[in-house]
């Protein structure tokens, strides 16, 4: 009896800003690894969530939202987004199936991320995300649209937030996937240090508690991540700095007698805590830093200077 031939592969996810790639990485994995909000851009480092099956190994990499850079930052995404289109095996086009459906073609930027997967010669499997929101009928017709503009290897229709169409899109997976070696342990969920997650756990509550150009203009670097008790431990202590563009983002940021300051901490804390499995103890300071989305050594501290 010949032995079985194991299967593992990285499976990036690519589209556009708030398609729901996020959602659909937390989905998979079970758990919340990468944050999500309702604004454009929240995700801005690609985040691997690791899922093993017997005989198998998928790795699927969520990146950041395909776009028009203007800044150092935003080219650094783009960056990015390519090196992880690059090392796919198999690649998920997430789409916004309720945006879609009132559009009577494909958004420019999808068409020109299209244009870049033509080339790399893979499985591309279409992911019409969000239709649970969206008019029954207008599925058909869109599934038509987009076969008409890629040779798509399958098209699964699906709702991220509720998990619906996720086994039809497991399926698809396992099918593509090439035979290959283990590549991280077992039980490994992730490559991100707590301390990384902690940093994005900050941020999503700032992007969730403030508006307008505020997100945008933000970052979070955790300065200390300290655990107490041993072997168990029973705290942890996180001290964290959110980098902003201008005095008047700082003023929001800390809000009246320091009430927004304080809201993000406490929703953070809380988040930390689910994560870390303990108590958090989290101190918040906030800092200006002019133009620090084109300050490479900026970029680099905070893990977002991938280019040379």
């Amino acid at each position: 009896m010949s032995e079985i031939e194991f299967k593992s592969g990285f499976i990036s996810l690519a589209g556009l800003p708030n398609a729901g790639k996020s959602t659909l990485l937390n989905q998979l994995a079970g758990m919340h690894l990468a944050i999500t909000s309702p604004k454009p851009q929240t995700t801005r480092q690609v985040v691997r969530a690791i899922i093993d099956e017997p005989g198998l190994q998928m790795v699927f990499l969520d990146t950041p939202g395909y776009h028009t850079a203007n800044t150092r930052l935003g080219k650094n995404m783009l960056s990015s987004i390519a090196a992880a289109l690059t090392d796919a095996d198999i690649v998920l086009l997430v789409t916004d199936a309720s945006r879609a459906q009132t559009a009577s073609r494909l958004p420019a930027t999808e068409q020109a991320l299209l244009e870049r997967l033509g080339k790399l010669d893979k499985p591309v499997i279409l992911v019409l995300n969000k239709v649970d929101i969206m008019v029954k009928e207008q599925l058909l017709p869109l599934i038509e649209r987009y076969n008409k503009a890629y040779p798509f290897a399958a098209i699964i229709p699906l709702s991220a937030r509720n998990g619906d169409g996720l086994d039809d899109l497991l399926a698809e997976i396992r099918r593509h996937l090439p035979a290959g070696p283990q590549y991280y342990p077992l039980d490994s969920v992730t490559d991100l240090t707590e301390r990384e997650m902690a940093a994005e756990l900050i941020r999503e509550q700032v992007l969730l508690l403030t508006h307008a150009e505020i997100p945008h203009g933000t970052a979070v670097e955790v300065e200390k991540f300290e655990e107490t008790g041993s072997p168990q431990r029973t705290q942890v202590r996180v001290s964290a700095v959110i980098y902003c563009d201008k005095d008047s983002h700082k003023g929001i940021l800390i809000g009246k007698q320091g009430s927004m300051l304080k809201a993000i901490g406490t929703q953070a804390r809380l988040s930390i805590e689910e994560m870390a499995g303990c108590p958090c103890f989290l101190e918040l300071f906030v800092k200006v830093r002019p133009g620090w989305r084109n300050r490479r050594d900026i970029l680099r501290t905070l893990g977002l200077e991938t280019r040379s």
